[in-house]
């Protein structure tokens, strides 16, 4: 119990590291739990918490290993953060959802690597540092989101019921005649005359749901739609 107890106290300044890794990781991390991304709590709590872990044991075997000056530059810390770094990368593109219109998750990534980074910083000791970006990180999340900037939004809105070809046609006009532009249109009717017509949409800070919505719903034959 007493070899137990010692080696706490020897590694409690590495302990307190990764603590406060999981708690500024989570901070992040509830932001965009809360935004329903696919980037959430848990894993930026996990990408957090392994940055400053993979920190914080090249420094213990810097500190207890007592390596020449070849090894000491193969377990150099500072080359361990540039391979977490390099290494989030390939998560943060996971989150990407590229199509011909439009592209979704950049900010998802961007916050991955930056709690990536956050997890460095706190394994090499700048906590200072790392509280204060998490707090930015925040602001920039929370604060600026909902700043009106005008912006092209880019969505998905389709129409299912019953009709022909026309009904393409007619829905256009509804929706093109609320400021929004149609970059693409997929329509498909079946014999039985069920029809699915999907349109790729720009628009600026309108919400797509509304009025657009209740319009669509009085073209003849339209009998619900989805936003996406």
């Amino acid at each position: 119990m007493q070899d137990f107890l010692n080696l706490l106290a020897d590694n409690n300044v590495y302990l307190i590291r990764l603590l406060l890794a999981l708690i500024l990781g989570g901070a992040v991390g509830m932001e965009r739990q809360a935004h329903g991304r696919a980037a959430g709590l848990r894993t930026n709590i996990l990408v957090c918490l392994g940055s400053a872990l993979v920190i914080v044991a090249f420094q213990r075997i810097m500190d207890h290993q007592l390596p020449d000056a070849t090894s000491a530059i193969r377990m150099d810390p500072a080359r361990a953060a540039a391979g977490v770094i390099t290494g989030i990368g390939f998560l943060g593109a996971g989150t990407i959802v590229k199509s011909k219109e439009f592209v979704r998750g950049l900010t998802t990534a961007a916050s991955v690597w930056v709690v990536a980074a956050i997890g460095v910083a706190v394994g090499l000791g700048e906590v200072l540092l790392a509280v204060t970006v998490t707090l930015l990180v925040l602001v920039a999340l929370v604060v600026l989101h909902r700043i009106p900037i005008a912006s092209d939004i880019y969505g998905r809105i389709t129409v299912k019921g019953r009709g022909g070809a026309d009904i393409a046609r007619q829905l256009a006009d509804i929706i093109t005649d609320r400021g929004f532009t149609i970059k693409r249109t997929v329509f498909s009717c079946s014999v039985a005359g069920e029809f699915e017509a999907a349109f790729i949409v720009r628009h600026r800070h309108r919400d797509p749901v509304g009025e657009l919505g209740d319009a669509l719903l009085q073209a003849e034959g339209a009998d619900h739609y989805t936003v996406g």
